[in-house]
């Protein structure tokens, strides 16, 4: 378990906080067609497919790359 967190950052714990707040929101509001969409946060943050992978990310240049 230890390394299943090794690699997360703070956009992982977010998604997975905000799936879980979603499901907790649509079971106490018995909104039952909101936790697929709560399931695909929680699926982001476990599996790390939210923004294709990390690819997103931008380096900070160094003066090498212009």
């Amino acid at each position: 378990m230890k390394n299943f967190f090794k690699d997360w950052n703070l956009r992982r714990f977010i998604y997975l906080f905000g799936g879980i707040l979603f499901i907790f929101i649509a079971v106490n509001d018995r909104t039952w067609w909101f936790i697929p969409f709560a399931m695909y946060f929680i699926a982001m943050a476990i599996f790390k497919f939210g923004c294709a992978s990390g690819n997103c990310e931008t380096g900070i240049p160094t003066n090498n790359q212009k």
